[in-house]
């Protein structure tokens, strides 16, 4: 048994963009993906979040 509870979370968060469209994320999801396709394999949640406190916005981040 996987233990691992993000195993998928990358997938699961392409689908939802296909699904509904980038419009229907929040600032932190959409740099969550981002830095998924940079650092694969890897939970990018808590650091999205942390650039998002840090820089204020999504725009603010990607200065």
């Amino acid at each position: 048994m996987d233990k691992n509870p993000h195993k998928g979370h990358g997938q699961r968060v392409k689908n939802r963009v296909i699904k509904e469209g980038i419009d229907s994320f929040e600032d932190h999801q959409i740099l969550e993906l981002l830095l998924f396709y940079c650092i694969p394999m890897k939970d990018t949640n808590e650091l999205a979040h942390a650039l998002i406190q840090a820089f204020g916005s999504l725009a603010g981040s990607m200065v």
